[in-house]
């Protein structure tokens, strides 16, 4: 299992309204790709977290590919946060390592 973290600063306050107010679009779009295995979308100060979980790195080199295009077809404003910084690898912990105790 890969893990890509996204952050997307520099964003306006209308433009992350906007997207978030459209999530089940955007989830259906994550989610679209053969081995996703989640996705989740945080709001912070500086702007927007974009985290993917995956079976291997392709699954979400395709998964930032289309959110990218998605949000910039849709989301007026989100080009100007550039490229995102970008943080890829293998998880250590998995959601099924852990345990209830």
């Amino acid at each position: 299992m890969f893990a890509t973290v996204r952050r997307y600063a520099g964003l306006s306050d209308a433009t992350i309204t906007a997207v978030s107010d459209r999530t089940p679009e955007i989830r259906a779009v994550l989610t679209s790709v053969p081995g996703s295995l989640g996705a989740h979308l945080v709001r912070t100060r500086e702007g927007l977290v974009l985290i993917t979980v995956g079976a291997d790195e392709p699954c979400l080199i395709e998964t930032g590919r289309r959110f990218r295009a998605w949000v910039h077809n849709e989301i007026e404003g989100f080009d100007a946060a550039g490229e995102p910084d970008l943080w890829t690898g293998p998880l250590l912990i998995a959601p099924h390592d852990v345990r209830e105790r």
